[in-house]
């Protein structure tokens, strides 16, 4: 069964990899692997708006495929194969063989068919999700050498964007949770409760809360406090009643049953770390890799947020606490009434979201704002249960893998909620409604398979086929698709976006003598689709430092002999030109023109 969901999987994802892209996305890497192959390391040389990992991996796909970016995609989709059969694993701890590929491929829908550039947010949902699968197998083999499987996962998942720390803190999380099932387990007669640790662990969680706290006060409001610190407060206070209320032995053999846990997993967590590392160690870069991992991505806090919905979106949620109501409430009475209101709703609102905006927003709601509560649920079904035996203690532990990932994971949303961000997190939601499902008492198969095939039909449909710019706001469907017909390019985009580069790319290419171009701001797909160089360090200009910014800029345009630039009219993130500079660059240049959102200008 395994093989076959890999090979649909396979066959639906394959058909979209290389339809559409937002260009500063892919130029963004695309220019950082580039530059990479140029001989320039990340931080050190250019600012990578990444850790760094990922212009490696994306620099080895072009040196393995060619310069051109469907080649960026292709090490995303193998990774992506490797992904499906961990999701199966995962749901086949919780249900059947069928269920478990009903839900494998309800998580694929969700998620990378939905915007198949290879973002590095993807890497952290795939690595994220090894890791859990790893943790599992640990889980039920007790091997030391799974633990390490997880922290590479982690570890990987860091070096393609630090938000992979996510994921490495939901692990810890877990493994103090495990720590004290295992020592737990091996007591007899001695039921001290080991104060020492107890109070060091209590500490320790106390702390993380803090860190994460300082994480989200740039932009905490209730709506943020909702969405990702109460599931992360929510598993502490689990951890700290466990630690408090049921005794797991001395202090001295529980430090040494948790350092057995961790030994494992920070070994293979600083093993590629280490590797990474070595570039920086010998040219003496380190500070500046530090720097630009740590403290550039802070002024993403400035320009690059979105909001968390507001609190009245989460009324959007009650159809699914009433159909699991239903569930455990009318199991077998309502069978047959139940089915049928079921199917009913469900073609209803398919059609609904796809002809008003409003269902479509509505069920948008519903999912994206389902994570406290999933949380919530589990820490009370860990709260009330108690293992008797080893086949329930899996299970449970399982279930806190989950809860774990899942309340750090959703951090991938802060700060920029957008809808396209919630599918880098949507999987690890499946999974974790797959893990509380099976707690349900025994359901009428067809409400479960109604739910599944809802939410399965409306991603085909809907989300699937609708761009990023209108997902989770209305049905609308992909136009005409073209292929981009310029050297470096490749992938399927509008037409009007085939027309403006088809036009720009030569044009520049050929006012822009000595090999350079100046691209601002925020479109570094200008300078790979072009092959010109960027005089500067940036790719992003809010990551730049606005000390002496006009004076710095024009010193690197003579100093580079640059003939042409691009300024965008329409950028994403940064701010405008100041006007003393447009007119200083217009001195410089007096001929220009417009080619869609690029303004063009150049020397004679």
């Amino acid at each position: 069964m395994a093989l076959i969901v890999l090979a649909i999987s396979t066959a639906y994802v394959g058909w979209y990899l290389f339809r559409g892209w937002i260009p500063f996305d892919d130029g963004a890497m695309a220019h950082s692997a580039e530059r990479l192959m140029n001989g320039q390391l990340p931080h050190r040389d250019f600012d990578d708006i990444y850790t760094g990992g990922l212009a490696f991996l994306d620099a080895a796909a072009f040196w393995l495929f060619g310069m051109a970016l469907p080649s960026l995609r292709l090490p995303l989709f193998a990774v992506f194969m490797a992904w499906v059969p961990a999701v199966y694993y995962i749901a086949s701890r919780f249900v059947r063989q069928y269920a478990a590929a009903a839900v494998t491929l309800l998580a694929v829908v969700w998620s990378l068919p939905n915007y198949t550039a290879a973002m590095p947010s993807w890497y952290n949902l795939f690595f994220a999700t090894l890791g859990v699968a790893a943790l599992f197998r640990h889980i039920e083999t007790g091997r030391a050498r799974w633990l390490f499987a997880a922290g590479v996962a982690g570890s990987l998942s860091i070096l393609v964007k630090i938000v992979g720390l996510y994921y490495v803190a939901g692990a810890l999380l877990f493994l103090v949770y495990r720590a004290h099932v295992v020592a737990s387990a091996n007591i007899s007669e001695q039921r001290s409760r080991g104060r020492g640790y107890v109070l060091t662990i209590s500490a320790t969680l106390l702390l993380f809360l803090a860190l994460l706290l300082r994480v989200l006060l740039p932009q905490l409001r209730v709506p943020e406090a909702l969405q990702f610190f109460l599931p992360a407060l929510l598993v502490v206070v689990l951890l700290w009643r466990q630690e408090w209320t049921i005794p797991a032995g001395a202090s001295g053999a529980r430090f040494l049953v948790l350092g057995r846990l961790l030994l494992p997993f920070v070994a293979g967590l600083l093993v590629p770390i280490a590797l990474f590392l070595i570039p920086y160690l010998r040219s003496g870069s380190v500070d500046t890799l530090v720097r630009g991992v740590f403290l550039l991505p802070l002024r993403r806090f400035g320009f690059a947020v979105m909001k968390v919905l507001p609190l009245w979106t989460m009324f959007a949620c009650v159809p699914f606490v009433v159909v699991s109501f239903l569930l455990f409430r009318f199991h077998e009475r309502a069978d047959r009434w139940l089915r049928a209101a079921l199917a009913i709703a469900a073609v209803v609102i398919l059609v609904l979201t796809i002809k008003t905006y409003l269902f479509n927003r509505w069920v948008w709601y519903g999912v994206r704002d389902l994570t406290p509560i999933l949380v919530l649920i589990g820490a009370a079904v860990l709260w009330r249960l108690r293992a008797a035996n080893r086949e329930e203690s899996i299970r449970q532990q399982q279930l806190m893998v989950m809860l774990s990932a899942t309340a750090l994971c959703t951090l991938i949303q802060f700060p920029y909620f957008a809808t396209n961000y919630y599918c880098y997190f949507a999987p690890i939601v499946i999974l974790t409604i797959a893990a509380l499902y099976s707690y349900l008492k025994p359901a009428p198969r067809a409400v479960p398979a109604i739910v599944v095939g809802f939410y399965m039909l409306f991603a085909v449909v809907n989300v699937n086929n609708t761009s990023v710019f209108w997902m989770g706001r209305a049905y609308h469907p992909y136009g005409p698709m073209r292929r981009l017909a310029v050297p470096r390019g490749g992938i399927d985009v509008t037409p009007d976006q085939a027309e403006i580069f088809e036009i720009l790319v030569p044009m520049l290419q050929k006012r822009a003598r000595g090999g350079y171009t100046w691209a601002s701001r925020d479109c570094p797909e200008v300078y790979f689709l072009t092959g010109l160089k960027n005089p500067t360090r940036t790719l992003f200009d809010f990551f730049d430092d606005t000390t002496n910014y006009s004076a710095r800029t024009l010193r690197a345009l003579d100093d580079h002999g640059v003939t042409a630039i691009v300024m965008n009219r329409w950028p994403a993130f940064s701010p405008q030109f100041t006007v003393e500079l447009v007119d200083s660059l217009a001195k410089r240049y007096p001929y220009s023109t417009n080619i869609g959102p690029y303004h063009v200008r150049w020397k004679s």
